[in-house]
């Protein structure tokens, strides 16, 4: 089995690397068990997103709020 961050409510998250065209920080407000309430940057409603589709935003993400492509992994 892979290693998988643990998300939890309140965490900021952005879309996983390999996902283009995403680059929003939101933020963990709600657990469904496989699937997470996330509310994005600039929106008033939260949009359900897939657990394996994010993972936890970096502090530099959080600051410039945007998602930064990582080159390490």
């Amino acid at each position: 089995m892979k290693d998988q961050e643990i998300i939890l409510l309140g965490d900021p998250v952005v879309y996983r690397d390999d996902l283009k065209g995403f680059d929003n920080v939101g933020v963990v407000i709600k657990s469904n068990g496989s699937s997470l309430k996330v509310l994005w940057n600039d929106e008033h409603h939260p949009r359900t997103e897939q657990y394996e589709r994010l993972r936890v935003a970096s502090l530099d993400e959080v600051d410039a709020q945007c998602r930064m492509i990582r080159k390490d992994k």
